[in-house]
C-alpha cells in the first residue's frame, strides 16, 4: 500500500525549496515606504490660556462653595437682637487673659474649679477605683 508519506521521501533533500530574491532585504524599506500614503503634517492646535485654567478655576470655586455651606450650616442662630446677647464681664486691669473666646464669661476661682471636679470625682466613684487599683494591688 502506497501511502502519501512516500512522497516525501521523493522530495530531494540537498537543495532548499524555498528562494529570497535578491537584494530582497536591502530593498524592502524603500519598497515599503513607496507603497504607503504620503500622511499629512497636522499642525499642533494651540490651546487657550481659559482652557489651561479652567479646572483650577472650578476647583477653587468649589472649594469656596463647601466652605460657605459649611459657614452656614455650623453658624449659630442670631436673633440680632442686643438682649439676646450674654453680657460680657469686665476682668480687673491687672488680668491679660481675654473671656471673650471663652466657653463661658462667668468667672470661676481656681478653688471652686478644684471643689468641682472633686464632687465629681466622688460622685462617679472613681476615688474608690484610684484606691483600690493603686493601693490594693
Amino acid at each position: 500500500m502506497k501511502s502519501h508519506f512516500n512522497k516525501l521521501e521523493e522530495i530531494d533533500r540537498s537543495r532548499n525549496p524555498f528562494k529570497v530574491p535578491d537584494n530582497y532585504f536591502a530593498r524592502f524599506n524603500e519598497e515599503m515606504m513607496s507603497r504607503l500614503p504620503e500622511k499629512e503634517i497636522v499642525p499642533p492646535r494651540t490651546v487657550p490660556l481659559w482652557e489651561k485654567v479652567k479646572p483650577w478655576v472650578y476647583m477653587a470655586a468649589m472649594f469656596a462653595g463647601l466652605y460657605i455651606t459649611i459657614q452656614f450650616l455650623t453658624r449659630q442662630p442670631d436673633n440680632g437682637s442686643i438682649a439676646s446677647r450674654q453680657p460680657v464681664v469686665q476682668q480687673p486691669a491687672g488680668n491679660n487673659v481675654q473671656t471673650e473666646g471663652y466657653w463661658s464669661t462667668v468667672q470661676v476661682s481656681e478653688e471652686e474649679f478644684y471643689q468641682y471636679l472633686e464632687e465629681q470625682l466622688a460622685e462617679e466613684g472613681y476615688f474608690d477605683y484610684m484606691y483600690d487599683h493603686y493601693y490594693l494591688n
